[in-house]
């Protein structure tokens, strides 16, 4: 899945978990953790967004020869975030480790799945194969141009500014 596919994949549930359950100031962080979350687990790959954005830390992970949809697309990458979140009671890392999540949920959608085990590397998908995408396909960005108009409409709702019920 691309970027944007999982930015908007992670924001709206985010958005619903946040606005129906936190004070606007743990909102806002949720939702920056969330979104920052979501794009993580790619930095394992210098040419992504996150990649390009941060050089400094792609690059090295890709000289360490950690290659791309391996440890930073499994379970473990949510916990690393997850864990200390929760003992701390930090909502920006819980925040994070949610965006992690919804990446994983994302790129399990795709024909490539994910190591979800990792270093188990049998790989997870959650779409039968014929219903599974290609990351970048039309399909991916129909999707994505559902998932804008969903946030948009969802954000409309819950912030009571669109009075549909």
């Amino acid at each position: 899945m691309t970027a944007k596919g999982h930015f908007f994949l992670a924001i709206l549930p985010a958005e619903i978990i946040a606005f129906t359950s936190l004070n606007n100031e743990a909102q806002i962080i949720f939702l920056s953790g969330a979104a920052i979350g979501s794009l993580l687990p790619d930095i394992d790959e210098p040419r992504s967004y996150i990649g390009l954005k941060f050089p400094y830390l792609s690059i090295p992970l890709k000289l360490l020869g950690i290659k791309h949809r391996t440890i930073t697309h499994s379970i473990w990458f949510v916990f690393i975030f997850l864990l200390p979140g929760i003992l701390l009671k930090n909502i920006f890392l819980i925040g994070m480790a949610f965006g992690v999540f919804m990446h994983l949920i994302g790129d399990m959608l795709t024909k490539g799945g994910v190591p979800l085990f990792y270093p188990y590397n049998k790989k997870y998908t959650l779409l039968p194969k014929k219903l599974a995408f290609y990351t970048n396909s039309l399909i991916e960005h129909i999707i994505v141009a559902l998932l804008v108009i969903l946030n948009i409409f969802v954000f409309f709702i819950i912030s009571g500014s669109l009075n549909v019920l």
